[in-house]
């Protein structure tokens, strides 16, 4: 009975390790298609939680020169980090700061590319979250709307396990809107859609990503050792 006991316990860590394996990468899988689950809602409702900032000020921009390249800057760069960066506790929230700075056609592009990954459910069944980061924000501020490029880096991660980060592009128009607590940027993000970005790896994720690989694969191979004597152990 106890041999069988050490046999069961060995095959539930050998279980453990590609379970997270699996998990991790379906969660990298899920990222691509980006993070919205209950996202329909907010598109649809509009219901939005204020800002940090905001402003009520109801002035409807004239003109280009009413709006800053700082500010063009700052509401692309809060839109990717919220939009593309959560757990199952901020994912609410964080949706709800960055649908406002987007149109709706751009809102439904994303809510249908993240709803097929069930996004949500996979932060809560996983324990996992994701974090983005911008690797630069290319504006042509001589048309008009506003013409721009996104360029950002996208990580999941599951306990103290990451993904190798997922770089995204993205191409969009800025035109100007009210300003309202919601988006008080007076901007909004239109024509939205992704294009191709393929930076490669900086060498400490490349540190990184070894160093994990080495470890599962010394932990795959103890736990075969180990099934291995618990087998010889049962048979005797």
């Amino acid at each position: 009975m106890s041999n069988l006991k050490d046999l069961n316990q060995t095959y539930s860590s050998m279980r453990l390790v590609a379970l997270a394996a699996v998990g991790l990468a379906i969660v990298t899988m899920v990222v691509s298609g980006g993070l919205v689950f209950h996202a329909y809602g907010v598109v649809g409702q509009r219901v939005y939680v204020v800002g940090n900032g905001g402003s009520t000020a109801m002035a409807l921009a004239e003109s280009p020169e009413d709006h800053t390249e700082y500010e063009m800057r700052n509401l692309v760069r809060t839109f990717a980090l919220n939009m593309f960066g959560h757990d199952q506790y901020t994912f609410k929230n964080n949706l709800n700061t960055a649908l406002p700075l987007i149109d709706d056609m751009g809102g439904r592009l994303l809510y249908d590319g993240f709803k097929k990954g069930a996004v949500l459910d996979n932060y809560i069944k996983f324990g996992a979250r994701t974090t983005a980061s911008v690797d630069s924000i290319v504006l042509d501020t001589n048309t008009l709307p506003v013409k721009g490029r996104l360029y950002i880096r996208q990580k999941a991660f599951i306990g103290d396990r990451q993904s190798k980060s997922m770089p995204m592009g993205m191409s969009f128009e800025l035109t100007n809107t009210h300003r309202s607590n919601f988006n008080p940027f007076g901007l909004m993000i239109t024509r939205f859609n992704y294009i191709p970005y393929n930076p490669e790896a900086s060498e400490k994720e490349k540190r990184i990503l070894q160093a994990q690989k080495d470890r599962d694969d010394a932990q795959l191979q103890q736990a075969k050792v180990e099934a291995e004597e618990a087998q010889k152990e049962a048979a005797q």
